[in-house]
């Protein structure tokens, strides 16, 4: 019985909005009294009497208006809806304005826009009016939360004609996609590894003199013959190169540990989160530092059913590099896959003579029940490759003692570490003023409007 009434409301709702734009549908609301109208007619024939006419015409009449009413509002309303803000960073006011016109000379008695935008904490959804040839303008705005990229809009405008016989429904289905980047905040001194050196530095210590050799190998097409070690050349009978000892260049890798097995908390409380922060923060640190440095990001984001996603962006200079970098953490997820596993993998990628920063969580643990991170052998490896390595470790407030331990054990290791906290209140790197408009309701019924006028960052 329900699938009959289905097909025979889907069939009907088909006849009524025939000829109409495929984003516009008529579908019956009340639809008893057209079955009273057979009766009626049965009863005008086998007794006649005006009053039956008179209820004839009078459903058929009401019946008739209606569906004209909400046929001439079917093409006469649009809804559009314009983005305030360009730029959003999490912690940002995200602000939407909407306008419902009507072109018809019918007005609109009511309208209830149902918003599907998945923006967290977002309600664009209203009944409003509209009179004859008119419109209505309203504004929304939600803080922005959390950082991530998300779909603003679709929606439906929903109606009715005046007797609320039939109604409308529209389809609005342009959607936009909502980046909101992370945050980034004024880290303390970076500690970077030893003997990094921007690449200015580089070229000038180049001219200085002759590097010492860290190993030799067999000659290979393109090598420099300044660089043939002659006596080894001809010890073995074949060419022979050095492999000089050069310090790391001034480019360096972020690399990003988002294994979900060894992040705690949840939200802005959780390590994860703050790592984001810290990574975007480095790169905005080392990008617009004294030095400007070339930066990249390396890290492994969950993707959809389970499966993972590698982030590899090269080392670039410039603020546009910064854009990029937080461009692609804003969506970043947890994964299963371990930092030791990230590091084994792209070891090719991250290459020789350049600098690493390594952001990973200190794993819950007190300074007793210690153990060596699972990713050091594989960071030694890389260093030992002729990487240069140092790592910031987020901890929570229980955990930093083993953190200690950690950057301590690192230290020995000749990896400059420091710990930050989570619940370290770092302030924000750039800050601006902003007013906005607040309104109070009063005892009396009445609205007050405020300006207010905050610092945000």
């Amino acid at each position: 019985m329900r699938q009959f009434r289905t097909r025979l409301d889907r069939r009907l709702g088909d006849l009524l909005s025939r000829g109409l734009p495929p984003t516009a549908r008529i579908r019956h609301a009340v639809l008893w009294p057209l079955l009273l109208l057979p009766l009626f007619l049965v009863n005008q024939l086998l007794t006649p009497h005006p009053v039956w006419m008179v209820l004839i015409l009078f459903i058929a009449g009401i019946y008739g208006a209606g569906y004209w009413w909400v046929r001439a509002l079917a093409t006469s309303i649009d809804l559009t809806r314009t983005q305030q803000s360009a730029i959003l960073v999490a912690g940002d006011l995200f602000a939407e304005e909407f306008v419902l016109a009507n072109r018809s000379r019918l007005p609109v008695l009511w309208a209830e826009v149902v918003d599907a935008s998945t923006l967290p904490g977002y309600t664009a959804s209203r009944v409003v009016a509209a009179g004859a040839v008119g419109q209505t303008r309203w504004r929304t705005g939600v803080e922005c939360r959390t950082r991530g990229v998300y779909r603003i809009g679709p929606a439906v405008v929903n109606s009715a004609d005046l007797f609320g016989l039939f109604r409308l429904e529209l389809d609005c289905p342009a959607t936009d996609s909502l980046l909101i980047y992370p945050r980034v905040l004024q880290l303390p001194s970076l500690a970077l590894p030893r003997g990094a050196a921007s690449g200015v530095d580089r070229r000038r210590q180049s001219l200085m003199g002759v590097l010492p050799a860290a190993s030799v190998r067999e000659y290979q097409r393109g090598d420099s013959l300044r660089h043939i070690h002659w006596p080894s050349s001809a010890h073995r009978g074949e060419l022979i190169v050095k492999e000089l000892e050069l310090e790391p260049s001034g480019d360096v890798w972020i690399v990003l540990d988002l294994d979900a097995a060894v992040h705690t908390g949840q939200g802005d409380d959780g390590t994860l989160e703050y790592a984001i922060i810290v990574a975007a923060s480095a790169a905005a640190a080392l990008l617009d530092g004294p030095e400007q440095r070339a930066v990249g990001l390396l890290a492994v984001s969950g993707g959809a059913a389970g499966t993972s996603d590698v982030v590899r962006i090269p080392p670039q200079p410039g603020r546009a590099q910064l854009w990029r970098i937080m461009a692609a953490l804003a969506p970043v997820r947890p994964t299963d896959v371990t930092l030791a596993r990230l590091l084994h993998q792209n070891a090719d990628t991250l290459g020789r003579r350049r600098s690493l920063v390594l952001i990973t969580p200190q794993p819950p643990a007190d300074a007793a029940t210690w153990s060596t991170p699972a990713w050091l052998p594989e960071l030694l490896r890389i260093q030992a490759a002729g990487l240069a390595a140092s790592a910031l470790l987020v901890a929570q407030d229980d955990d930093l003692p083993a953190a200690d331990v950690t950057r301590t054990a690192l230290a020995q290791l000749d990896v400059p570490a420091q710990v930050l906290p989570v619940s370290a209140k770092l302030p924000p790197l750039v800050t601006y003023r902003r007013k906005r408009t607040v309104y109070r309701s009063t005892p009396t019924g009445g609205v007050v409007v405020q300006e207010i006028e905050e610092e945000v960052g």
